[in-house]
Protein backbone atom coordinates (compact mmCIF):
# COMPACT_ATOMS: atom_id res chain seq x y z
CA UNK A 1 0.00 0.00 0.00
CA UNK A 2 1.37 3.35 -1.06
CA UNK A 3 0.65 6.43 1.04
CA UNK A 4 0.32 9.68 -0.75
CA UNK A 5 1.48 12.74 1.09
CA UNK A 6 -0.55 15.83 0.35
CA UNK A 7 1.58 18.95 0.37
CA UNK A 8 0.43 21.59 2.84
CA UNK A 9 1.87 24.94 3.87
CA UNK A 10 3.30 25.54 7.31
CA UNK A 11 0.57 26.35 9.80
CA UNK A 12 0.98 27.74 13.27
CA UNK A 13 -0.91 25.49 15.66
CA UNK A 14 0.32 26.77 19.01
CA UNK A 15 2.04 29.89 20.31
CA UNK A 16 2.44 30.95 23.92
CA UNK A 17 4.69 32.97 26.17
CA UNK A 18 5.09 32.78 29.93
CA UNK A 19 7.02 34.93 32.32
CA UNK A 20 8.28 33.38 35.52
CA UNK A 21 11.96 33.92 36.24
CA UNK A 22 12.67 34.30 32.53
CA UNK A 23 10.53 34.92 29.47
CA UNK A 24 9.88 31.67 27.63
CA UNK A 25 7.98 31.45 24.34
CA UNK A 26 6.99 28.30 22.44
CA UNK A 27 5.50 27.73 19.02
CA UNK A 28 4.41 24.67 17.05
CA UNK A 29 3.95 24.32 13.29
CA UNK A 30 2.60 21.56 11.12
CA UNK A 31 2.98 21.10 7.39
CA UNK A 32 4.04 18.74 4.61
CA UNK A 33 6.91 18.66 4.15
CA UNK A 34 7.77 19.31 7.80
CA UNK A 35 8.37 23.03 8.26
CA UNK A 36 11.56 24.54 9.60
CA UNK A 37 11.19 26.84 12.59
CA UNK A 38 13.25 29.91 13.33
CA UNK A 39 13.09 32.84 15.68
CA UNK A 40 13.67 36.41 14.55
CA UNK A 41 14.39 39.37 16.77
CA UNK A 42 13.94 42.75 15.13
CA UNK A 43 13.94 40.98 11.75
CA UNK A 44 17.29 39.23 12.36
CA UNK A 45 17.45 35.45 12.86
CA UNK A 46 18.25 34.26 16.38
CA UNK A 47 20.58 31.24 16.31
CA UNK A 48 23.69 29.96 18.01
CA UNK A 49 25.96 32.17 15.89
CA UNK A 50 23.87 35.31 16.08
CA UNK A 51 24.59 38.51 18.00
CA UNK A 52 21.65 37.78 20.31
CA UNK A 53 23.45 36.06 23.19
CA UNK A 54 20.54 36.70 25.59
CA UNK A 55 18.48 33.87 24.08
CA UNK A 56 18.55 30.11 24.28
CA UNK A 57 16.72 28.25 21.48
CA UNK A 58 15.68 24.59 21.55
CA UNK A 59 13.83 22.86 18.70
CA UNK A 60 12.20 19.47 18.26
CA UNK A 61 11.09 18.07 14.91
CA UNK A 62 8.82 15.02 14.55
CA UNK A 63 7.24 14.96 11.08
CA UNK A 64 4.86 16.66 10.29
CA UNK A 65 5.38 18.70 13.48
CA UNK A 66 8.05 21.26 14.26
CA UNK A 67 8.26 22.73 17.78
CA UNK A 68 10.58 25.39 19.11
CA UNK A 69 11.10 27.20 22.41
CA UNK A 70 13.11 30.34 23.09
CA UNK A 71 14.15 31.56 26.52
CA UNK A 72 15.25 35.10 27.28
CA UNK A 73 18.32 34.89 29.54
CA UNK A 74 18.57 38.62 30.23
CA UNK A 75 16.48 41.74 29.73
CA UNK A 76 15.98 43.31 26.30
CA UNK A 77 17.86 46.57 25.84
CA UNK A 78 15.43 48.18 23.40
CA UNK A 79 11.82 47.68 22.34
CA UNK A 80 11.87 45.02 19.68
CA UNK A 81 9.67 42.38 18.09
CA UNK A 82 10.23 38.66 18.62
CA UNK A 83 8.84 36.47 15.82
CA UNK A 84 8.41 32.71 15.50
CA UNK A 85 8.41 31.64 11.87
CA UNK A 86 7.46 28.29 10.37
CA UNK A 87 8.36 27.75 6.73
CA UNK A 88 8.28 25.13 4.02
CA UNK A 89 8.23 25.42 0.22
CA UNK A 90 4.42 25.83 0.27
CA UNK A 91 4.15 28.72 2.71
CA UNK A 92 5.32 30.76 5.67
CA UNK A 93 3.42 31.44 8.87
CA UNK A 94 4.60 33.71 11.71
CA UNK A 95 3.53 34.88 15.12
CA UNK A 96 5.08 37.71 17.10
CA UNK A 97 5.21 39.57 20.40
CA UNK A 98 6.90 42.80 21.43
CA UNK A 99 9.65 42.81 24.02
CA UNK A 100 9.79 45.98 26.09
CA UNK A 101 12.76 46.63 28.36
CA UNK A 102 11.79 47.11 31.98
CA UNK A 103 12.19 50.56 33.44
CA UNK A 104 13.39 50.31 37.01
CA UNK A 105 11.27 53.29 38.02
CA UNK A 106 8.25 52.48 35.85
CA UNK A 107 6.32 50.70 38.60
CA UNK A 108 6.89 53.39 41.20
CA UNK A 109 6.23 56.14 38.63
CA UNK A 110 2.97 54.49 37.62
CA UNK A 111 1.96 54.11 41.27
CA UNK A 112 2.70 57.76 42.09
CA UNK A 113 0.98 58.96 38.92
CA UNK A 114 -2.09 56.88 39.73
CA UNK A 115 -2.11 58.14 43.31
CA UNK A 116 -1.92 61.77 42.19
CA UNK A 117 -4.68 61.25 39.63
CA UNK A 118 -6.83 59.59 42.28
CA UNK A 119 -6.37 62.48 44.70
CA UNK A 120 -7.09 65.11 42.03
CA UNK A 121 -10.15 63.34 40.63
CA UNK A 122 -11.39 62.53 44.12
CA UNK A 123 -11.09 66.20 45.14
CA UNK A 124 -12.97 67.32 42.04
CA UNK A 125 -15.72 64.79 42.65
CA UNK A 126 -16.02 65.82 46.31
CA UNK A 127 -16.17 69.53 45.42
CA UNK A 128 -18.87 68.89 42.81
CA UNK A 129 -20.82 66.78 45.31
CA UNK A 130 -20.84 69.56 47.92
CA UNK A 131 -21.63 72.22 45.29
CA UNK A 132 -24.73 70.34 44.18
CA UNK A 133 -25.62 69.55 47.80
CA UNK A 134 -25.60 73.28 48.62
CA UNK A 135 -27.74 74.02 45.54
CA UNK A 136 -30.21 71.34 46.63
CA UNK A 137 -30.34 72.72 50.18
CA UNK A 138 -31.00 76.24 48.87
CA UNK A 139 -33.78 74.99 46.63
CA UNK A 140 -35.35 73.09 49.53
CA UNK A 141 -35.21 76.17 51.79
CA UNK A 142 -36.84 78.29 49.10
CA UNK A 143 -39.58 75.71 48.69
CA UNK A 144 -40.07 75.56 52.48
CA UNK A 145 -40.41 79.33 52.70
CA UNK A 146 -42.90 79.45 49.84
CA UNK A 147 -45.08 76.66 51.14
CA UNK A 148 -45.04 77.29 54.90
CA UNK A 149 -44.66 81.05 55.45
CA UNK A 150 -47.67 83.09 54.27
CA UNK A 151 -46.95 85.83 51.80
CA UNK A 152 -47.91 89.45 52.42
CA UNK A 153 -50.79 89.18 49.98
CA UNK A 154 -52.07 86.10 51.78
CA UNK A 155 -51.76 87.52 55.31
CA UNK A 156 -54.99 87.79 57.27
CA UNK A 157 -55.95 91.45 57.53
CA UNK A 158 -59.16 92.21 59.35
CA UNK A 159 -61.59 93.97 57.05
CA UNK A 160 -62.94 96.53 59.58
CA UNK A 161 -62.05 96.49 63.20
CA UNK A 162 -65.10 96.65 65.41
CA UNK A 163 -65.32 99.52 67.83
CA UNK A 164 -65.61 98.40 71.33
CA UNK A 165 -68.43 100.15 73.06
CA UNK A 166 -67.93 101.48 76.49
CA UNK A 167 -70.10 99.88 79.06
CA UNK A 168 -73.15 101.98 79.66
CA UNK A 169 -73.29 103.62 83.06
CA UNK A 170 -76.80 104.18 84.25
CA UNK A 171 -77.46 107.88 84.11
CA UNK A 172 -79.49 109.66 86.68
CA UNK A 173 -82.70 111.00 85.50
CA UNK A 174 -83.43 114.70 85.98
CA UNK A 175 -86.72 114.13 87.65
CA UNK A 176 -85.33 112.28 90.57
CA UNK A 177 -82.88 114.02 92.67
CA UNK A 178 -80.07 112.04 94.09
CA UNK A 179 -80.05 111.49 97.80
CA UNK A 180 -76.96 113.62 98.24
CA UNK A 181 -78.48 116.61 96.51
CA UNK A 182 -81.60 116.41 98.62
CA UNK A 183 -79.76 116.84 101.86
CA UNK A 184 -78.25 120.06 100.92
Amino acid sequence: MVRLQVASPARLLYFSCSLEKTLQCSCSFRGTPTPSVRWLMGGDPVDLNSMHKNFQVTSNIAAPWANSTISLLGEPEIVTGLHCEGRNQHGIHTSSIFLIPPDKNSVSNALVKGLIQGVVYGSIATALFFFFLVLLAMKMLKWWEESHIPKASEALIPEKPEMLEEPKIPQESAAEPSPASVAV
